[in-house]
């Protein structure tokens, strides 16, 4: 064996290291950032009335308390492993870090169903986007996540110095997760986009409703990205931990092999997972020119620039729709 390959393992450990140190904290601060103006724009008047801009919001607050957490604990726990000598942290950080994500991703499935029943014909479907019913399905889903995900903390245990999940377990969570994160999340997500886009398509456009039927077009294009993005992000997190226990008796794996499939799980649950928590800012700048619109005002605001060179230099970095 070469020398190259033998300290392969090494390498990738130490690649691990100066990417949780280096990258990881960028995402705290675009989480900050990205998540706050989010949530300063879904809080505005004109956003008020809508039960997806009030899903919208509460993902908002859900993915910066979760990309703080998740980030902030990585990092620690690479400085200094409290997981593998504290019972209770061990327990407690998965499953925080674990339900955060799942609200936040919960919210997202809720937007989308939302965008249908708004442009639905059917009143009893309409009913699904009454802000009173929304505020008790966002209830619903801050008390069902947790409740949900309560097993992981009842089986997480240390051994040998480590934080783990151990038995037949291990394989059950792995086929939980790709469950409530790889297969029900993106089906539902993209069916109830497709049938709100066939929806739009069918209706008349009428004078008296034409800025509340455009914010419904702006908040499906937002919703949508944000799904393709959220497939692209976390889609491999469930797909490589359940072959990581399917795998888990191979006989015959290299070092090599494993320390390059240990890599390919800290990249998913690390950089891939963690993206979809800070990414929705750009998602909605990219696609919403109300939202673009209403950063540039409020940087203007704030920082007391002339907003027509901003707008200029914002609208030629990225493309805007001008139909929006």
């Amino acid at each position: 064996m070469s020398n190259s390959t033998s300290t392969l393992p090494v390498r990738l450990t130490t690649l691990q290291e100066q990417l949780t140190y280096i990258i990881l904290p960028f995402y705290i601060v675009l989480g900050i950032f990205g998540n706050g103006f989010c949530i300063t724009y879904f809080l505005q008047r004109s956003q008020r009335s809508s039960s997806c801009a009030f899903y919208l919001l509460l993902a908002a607050i859900v993915n910066m308390l979760a990309v703080v957490f998740g980030v902030t604990t990585n990092i620690v726990n690479l400085w200094k492993s409290i997981a593998t000598t504290s019972l209770i942290y061990c327990k407690l950080r998965m499953y925080i870090n674990h339900t955060l994500i799942f609200i936040g991703r919960s919210f997202t499935i809720l937007a989308s169903i939302d965008i249908y029943s708004m442009t639905s014909q059917k009143i009893t479907h309409r009913v699904f986007s009454q802000h009173s019913y929304a505020i008790k399905y966002a209830i619903g889903v801050v008390i069902c996540c947790p409740l949900i995900a309560v097993h992981i903390p009842i089986m997480n245990t240390i051994v040998a110095g480590q934080c783990v999940m151990t038995g037949v377990y291990s394989l059950i969570f792995a086929i939980y997760q790709m469950l409530i994160a790889g297969i029900i999340p993106p089906i539902a997500m993209i069916t109830f986009s497709c049938l709100a886009y066939f929806n739009m398509q069918k209706i008349n456009i009428r004078q008296d409703n034409l800025i509340k039927q455009q914010q419904q077009r702006q908040h499906l294009r937002m919703v949508i990205t944000q799904i393709a993005v959220y497939i692209i992000s976390a889609e491999l997190v469930p797909i490589t931990t359940l072959y990581k226990q399917l795998t888990a008796n191979v006989t015959g794996k290299s070092q090599d092999q494993k320390a390059i499939e240990t890599f390919i799980v800290f990249i998913a649950s690390n950089f891939l997972l963690y993206l979809n928590t800070w990414a929705a800012f750009f998602i909605y700048y990219a696609t919403s020119s109300t939202f673009r619109l209403a950063f540039i005002r409020i940087f203007k605001k704030s920082f007391r620039v002339d907003a027509l060179p901003m707008a200029q230099i914002l609208n030629n970095t990225l493309p805007t729709n001008r139909n929006a």
